[in-house]
């Protein structure tokens, strides 16, 4: 496990995982880095509609060498070790109401880390202590580091998208989904796979679910923000629910919100 030999140490470093195979560091860890600075862990199933959805998180050290955990999935033993080698938690972020299930786990962990969410999150979850409300303006710990576009069209909830600049990664909860084939096939009930491949909520496509679309009013005012990102040039383009995109992701934002940009 993380910080146990060479191997853990090196699959740590995001620098050192270039020299190091993606087979190799997954025998290992549960984190897996994605440009500088920048890790992510894959969670388990969760229910939502009563449809299975896999689960994701970020991690990213920050410039003085605190942790920033995005959307974090539920807490092992395992996970919780990796991320403390890593360096101390000072963040934890919800990006939207829907991914708070295991906040409490992970604010328990780590106390002294500062728990941020959107408004909505915050007064769904009166039970835990957030330090404010995020928007479009980053917090003075990450800015310059970590952008972020806040978003309230949709009548169903808020959202946040962040983009690292180090490593020009796009991280997305729930405005964009990335289904594999063999997802699908596998979890959800075959009379829904068409229907997910017609939204096009689906590997290499990327949008979201259809009733999100459909709930999203105003949408001039979301061109801009989602253009701003796109502008920024990303390469990496991590999501909640489906396939990651590695390369070109740019290209893929583009389409993931052709039909916002329309």
């Amino acid at each position: 496990m993380a910080g146990n030999g060479e191997k853990g140490d090196i699959c740590n470093d995001g620098e050192a995982w270039w020299n190091a195979t993606v087979q190799e560091c997954r025998l290992w860890l549960m984190l897996e880095p994605l440009g500088q600075d920048l890790w992510f862990a894959d969670g388990g199933i969760v229910s939502f509609k009563g449809f299975d959805y896999p689960t994701r998180m970020v991690i990213v050290r920050l410039a003085d060498g605190g942790l920033w955990l995005w959307s974090p999935v539920e807490k092992t033993a395992a996970l919780e070790q990796e991320v403390r080698a890593l360096g101390p938690v000072r963040h934890i972020v919800s990006p939207n109401s829907l991914h708070y299930l295991f906040l409490s786990q992970w604010q328990v962990a780590f106390p002294e880390a500062e728990l941020w969410g959107t408004a909505a999150t915050i007064a769904k979850r009166k039970d835990l202590h957030f330090s404010k409300a995020l928007a479009d303006v980053a917090p003075a710990a990450w800015e310059r580091q970590i952008d972020q576009f806040y978003f309230t069209n949709s009548l169903f909830m808020d959202e946040l998208i962040f983009f690292h600049r180090a490593s020009r990664t796009a991280i997305i909860a729930d405005l964009s989904q990335t289904f594999s084939e063999a997802f699908l096939k596998k979890h959800w009930p075959w009379w829904m796979r068409p229907i997910a491949k017609l939204s096009q909520m689906t590997e290499g496509r990327g949008y979201p679910p259809i009733d999100y679309r459909i709930s999203f009013r105003h949408r001039a005012s979301a061109r801009p923000k989602v253009r701003a990102l796109i502008e920024e040039h990303p390469k990496h383009v991590v999501v909640a629910h489906g396939e990651i995109v590695r390369t070109e992701g740019e290209t893929f934002l583009r389409r993931a919100f052709s039909w916002l940009l329309r």
